[in-house]
């Protein structure tokens, strides 16, 4: 993969990392992480867009890069245009909008093409096909951050409360990810959700660990052997319903499930009679993907 490719991945990762975080909180000490994310971003988006205007070997800064992609509305009306009754909004095109080129999904992957995003060879659903850039409110965001970022005190300003980062700055970050060399934050918010869930996971088998040698192994046993009883089995009414399971922290056959995976792998989703541990949908269906995966490889 070209070097270049290599870095806009870089520069799309730390952006979605950054932005997520903004997403979430943008209260507590943000300043860096805004300037990171919104940088990482705009250079990402004008190497794709301008290769070489971002500078090198050193990028230009976030004010300078949203100052040529206002610049270019004028240049190349067909890339960037003035957004309808909004000041100092511009639009970047997306370059399969026009009429009679490829979607996005149809159009073929090239090395160190638009397409060539951090996640994905394939527009995620629901992205506009246009990546909507507020210089405005990212300029005024940038006079937020630089003051606190370099420690200093601007003007007349010294003996005034210092201003924050407002909601509406957060949402002009976020408006970016809809640019093709981004299109990373719903896989940021994925990894997030799964290492959160994992986390979990592993706190349940602790549990259920303690759980386990705290019983012992006859009431291990005879609770195993009442486990047929209490779960509910797949029945002409409900052919879907997974059979006891063995359970991955005891090893007896006495997980009980009421559902199963996305995929429909037979991961169930539900508690193990014995010890009781708890597998999340979550982590379900991460198991049931690993399977998936293998199961190509294999097939391949």
């Amino acid at each position: 993969m070209p070097d270049d490719v290599v870095m806009n991945h870089r520069r799309a990762r730390t952006y979605a990392v950054c932005a997520v975080k903004l997403d979430e909180d943008h209260t507590d000490a943000a300043e860096g992480t805004f300037d990171a994310a919104l940088t990482n971003a705009l250079v990402a988006i004008v190497a794709s867009e301008w290769p070489g205007k971002e500078g090198k070997p050193f990028t230009k800064p976030a004010s300078k890069l949203l100052g040529l992609i206002r610049e270019k509305v004028d240049k190349e009306p067909r890339v960037v245009q003035r957004a309808p009754d909004e000041n100092d909004v511009f639009l970047i095109r997306d370059p399969h909008a026009d009429d009679g080129a490829p979607d996005a999904e149809e159009a073929p992957v090239t090395e160190g093409s638009l397409a060539d995003s951090i996640f994905s060879w394939q527009r995620p659903a629901g992205q506009p096909l246009e990546t909507r850039v507020d210089v405005g409110t990212l300029l005024d965001a940038l006079d937020v951050t630089q003051p606190v970022r370099h420690a200093r005190e601007d003007g007349d300003e010294a003996d005034e409360k210092p201003r924050l980062l407002e909601r509406r700055h957060v949402e002009a970050l976020l408006a970016l990810d809809s640019h093709p060399s981004l299109w990373a934050l719903d896989m940021e918010r994925e990894d997030r959700y799964e290492d959160s869930a994992q986390k979990q996971d592993e706190r349940e088998m602790e549990q259920a660990h303690r759980t386990r040698k705290r019983i012992g192994k006859e009431e291990a046993d005879r609770r195993a052997a009442a486990a047929a009883d209490l779960h509910t089995s797949p029945t002409p009414d409900d052919p879907s319903a997974l059979e006891l399971q063995e359970c991955p922290v005891c090893g007896y056959e006495a997980f009980s499930s009421d559902g199963g995976d996305e995929l429909s792998m037979q991961v169930g989703i539900g508690e193990c009679l014995v010890c009781h541990y708890r597998r999340s949908p979550a982590i379900a269906n991460a198991i049931a993907r690993e399977m998936e995966w293998e199961r190509r490889w294999e097939r391949d």
